[in-house]
């Protein structure tokens, strides 16, 4: 082959390859915003489906956030047979699960199977525990409701129903009584019946008509007084303890079929949760029927509701796949366990953790001493953010505030840890941490910048910049600080000394950063251009070619190589840090760029929103709105575990990445 002929080949082939890996991104970009979409519309399937088939080779942070999301679950088991229904011992070491015509045992915590309860002749409804531990009450399609004896698996007592209909059953709290709902027909019509019978002898001592359409779930008060029933006709009925009906709570007619599926009654048997066809559940005082709350945000039938034994947490398992927990301090929304392939039946809180059942035929068991929402929410208590950076550990997050204090959270719970005042009366606009963490620097109108010694937040440096200090900033060993005001300043910690002053013509310095190994400083100018420093002399070692509007912000790679920049019109470009030639650019939109962070391969850019770029192309991967006003300032953690944003509207988000592959092998 002449080798002409063959250097045409080599480049066609070159191009072809090329081509192919810019269509392969495009996929995957493709495919990250179809799951981001799904993730947004409250699509489980869909997100899982377009994770899945996003090509590997481009699977990053974004991935494997959503994958995350897509099943935050800890552990899946699958189940012999479909589980319907799931219910827990009061010792919380047994759970039962209704599977077709039989009651499977398991034993908890660790999932294994402990036996089955057998003799029903077609499909059980529901299955409950009684207050010993020691019996369980099932109610059947067979047209029959019974006791059994764990120990033995025996048959204790039955009743016979009158329809093969939809049916509930439970135990009083004394376990003398067995309670069973169900409906008839007759001459007069369809209603529902309630049964009060003794469970060691299956005596009937009272059977009453409750509404006319069926009963769908039946429950005692923790105290016994009052035996609540949901029913098919939007209402709950309570009853006294012998049946008689003393109220009915109403649902709200919200023009759609509201017939409840399912309730639950609070610890302290003041309120009930009812959940219904309608994708809502509703909170009411039992007393007085009056509504509490209205729970939205289910895209499926609310197929059961529990609180936890603390009464703090309300879940409620959906049609849609999901189960989200509501915090019943105020009723938000505290968290979106995704991971079922299918409708999710039921839960039961179990210590720390609560357990699913689905007809994807598992039962699932989230940790709830993890968060598993997509972020973690942090008000400030004051309007007002500027900066929301994350110790090297990713255990705290340092939030400078417009009200001049340094307020300091547990960045895994949000819990308040200290603050103080690090420029009484003016503002604190900068909060940046050593690499190794024991410095904090933070600066202020007030003229000066400001080191700490951390935890103890005791003053260590204060540098007098004569301007007001706009942004700070501390080498990797915290030895050498920078700040931007109306000139930069690089300076000792150590005796507060200025080495050198970098001023430039018309221009201020927005923000800077070190390099990796602390040797050169990187700034963005009010000109357009960003500038590369020698850290300790301030002299100019490259200028990256000025652009129409400021350079708001400039980052390093993690291995210096590269920088980042972003300004006013909302431009990201990448440099090489050896020639300072422009590598790509990326235009994201006309909202200025406030702050850019890289890790790895992904850079994470703040303007109104969060938008995760591709480090190689330039292209985004994924885009989020975690808080509700501009987000100012954001940062990683050093393993890249975590992102905190922070708004100019007093609140931040901390942001965890998962690990790179599942907690537990079951899944």
């Amino acid at each position: 082959m002449p080798a002409r002929t063959a250097i045409t080949a080599l480049c066609l082939a070159a191009s072809h390859l090329l081509a192919q890996s810019t269509s392969d991104f495009a996929s995957y970009q493709a495919h990250m915003a179809a799951a981001e979409k799904s993730l947004r519309l409250g699509e489980s399937r869909e997100l899982t489906r377009w994770l899945g088939a996003a090509p590997a080779e481009f699977r990053g942070w974004e991935w494997r956030c959503l994958n995350a999301i897509a099943d935050s679950s800890l552990s899946a088991t699958t189940a012999p047979a479909t589980p319907i229904r799931l219910a827990i011992s009061p010792a919380a070491d047994r759970l039962a699960t209704v599977e077709g015509s039989l009651v499977r045992l398991w034993s908890w915590p660790d999932l294994r199977p402990a036996g089955t309860i057998e003799g029903h002749a077609d499909a059980i409804y529901r299955a409950e525990f009684d207050p010993s531990g020691n019996r369980l009450i099932t109610v059947s399609r067979d047209v029959t409701s019974r006791v059994w004896d764990l120990a033995t698996g025996a048959e204790i007592a039955r009743i016979d129903l009158s329809n093969p209909a939809f049916a509930a059953a439970a135990f009083s709290p004394d376990g003398a009584t067995a309670a069973t709902c169900a409906w008839e027909r007759d001459d007069e019509g369809v209603h529902g019946v309630v049964w009060l019978w003794d469970p060691a002898t299956g005596e009937v001592r009272q059977k009453q008509r409750v509404g006319v359409k069926p009963l769908s779930a039946i429950r005692y008060s923790p105290d016994g007084s009052a035996i609540l029933v949901g029913s098919w006709d939007g209402l709950v009925h309570v009853l006294d303890t012998e049946g008689a009906e003393t109220g009915r709570i109403t649902l709200p007619d919200r023009g759609v079929y509201n017939a409840v599926n399912d309730i639950a009654i609070d610890p302290r048997g003041e309120l009930v949760a009812a959940g219904t066809k309608d994708r809502t559940t509703t909170v009411f005082r039992i007393d007085t029927g009056e509504p509490v709350a209205t729970l939205a945000g289910h895209g499926g039938y609310i197929e059961g509701v529990t609180f936890s034994p603390d009464g703090l947490t309300l879940a409620t398992a959906s049609g849609d796949t999901t189960v989200r927990l509501w915090n019943t301090a105020d009723w938000s929304e505290v968290g979106v366990l995704r991971g079922h392939q299918n409708t999710v039946r039921g839960s039961v809180f179990a210590g720390a953790s609560l357990v699913t059942c689905s007809q994807d035929d598992t039962l699932r068991q989230w940790d709830l001493g993890a968060r598993h929402a997509e972020q973690l929410t942090i008000d400030a208590g004051i309007q007002g953010t500027y900066s929301a950076a994350l110790s090297p550990d990713g255990s705290t997050l340092a939030i400078a505030c417009h009200d001049g204090a340094l307020r300091i959270f547990d960045a895994r719970t949000g819990v308040p840890l200290s603050s103080w005042e690090a420029h009484p009366g003016s503002t604190c606009h900068a909060a940046n941490f050593s690499a190794d963490g024991s410095r904090l620097i933070t600066c202020s109108w007030d003229k000066t910048a400001r080191v700490w010694a951390m935890p103890s937040h005791e003053p260590i440096a204060t540098l007098d910049a004569g301007d007001g200090v706009y942004f700070a900033t501390l080498s990797p060993d915290g030895a050498l600080a920078a700040t931007a005001g109306d000139e930069l300043l690089l300076w000792t910690v150590a005796g507060t000394t200025i080495t050198a002053r970098v001023a430039v013509e018309n221009a201020a310095p927005r923000r800077a950063a070190f390099s990796p190994d602390g040797k050169t400083i990187a700034s963005g100018w009010s000109d357009g251009s960003a500038r590369l420093h020698d850290a300790h002399t301030g002299e100019q070692l490259a200028l990256f070619e000025p652009d129409d509007s400021a350079i708001e912000t400039v980052a390093f790679s993690p291995d210096g190589s590269r920088l980042i920049s972003g300004d006013g019109s909302g431009s990201v470009r990448m440099f090489s840090v050896a020639d300072a030639r422009e590598l790509w650019a990326c235009d994201t939109g006309d909202r200025a760029v406030n702050h850019v962070a890289m890790h790895a391969d992904r850079i994470a850019v703040a303007t109104d929103h969060l938008l995760l770029l591709d480090a190689a192309r330039g292209g985004p991967v994924l885009e989020r709105t975690p808080l509700e006003d501009a987000l100012w300032h954001l940062s990683w953690s050093p393993d890249g575990a975590t992102l905190a944003v922070c708004s100019t509207n007093g609140t931040a988000a901390v942001l965890t990445a998962p690990p790179l592959s599942a907690p537990s092998a079951a899944r």
